[in-house]
């Protein structure tokens, strides 16, 4: 808070007037700076809506990388349900309902098997990118998003 109160040119109380503590302060600064969560399927292919989902999803990853979001990261115990409640909001439940609406919608037209479209099939892409963030970081190439689609979510649910 110090440093932010520093930054802004102002002290600490008024910081404290507004947001209760440091981790709500960085949950409303990152409400502020996510990328919007994904639109809903619309391009009638599911190879297409799933890449453009988990586009979505590393962008905001990428953007999750500054800062404000180190700052609760490496809070062992504060924040951790203001930061998941954050982003489970903006970004973790809106990419995996795009993604199961994109299954209901692969299924109707004969892209995917009925018994595909669930919610656990949903997540699996999700869980890929959240993985591979987590345990390498680094790039995450458009290329690296196919290999996903292609490779692991299209073979999941093909007729």
């Amino acid at each position: 808070m110090e440093g932010v109160a520093g930054a802004a040119r102002t002290g600490k109380a008024a910081l404290y007037r507004r947001w209760p503590s440091k981790e709500a302060l960085v949950a409303d600064a990152l409400r502020h700076t996510l990328p919007e969560p994904p639109a809903p399927p619309t391009t009638g292919d599911v190879r297409e809506d799933m890449l453009a989902a988990l586009a979505c999803l590393r962008d905001t990853l990428l953007t999750c990388r500054g800062a404000a979001f180190r700052v609760l990261k490496d809070d062992p115990e504060e924040g951790k349900g203001i930061l998941h409640d954050v982003v489970q909001q903006r970004l973790s439940r809106p990419v995996r309902d795009v993604l199961y609406q994109a299954l209901e919608q692969a299924a109707e037209r004969g892209e995917a098997r009925p018994e595909a479209v669930t919610r656990r099939i949903a997540d699996v892409g999700p869980a890929v990118i959240f993985y591979r963030n987590l345990t390498e970081g680094g790039e995450m190439t458009d290329a690296y998003l196919e290999w996903v689609v292609d490779e692991i979510l299209l073979p999941i649910i093909r007729p």
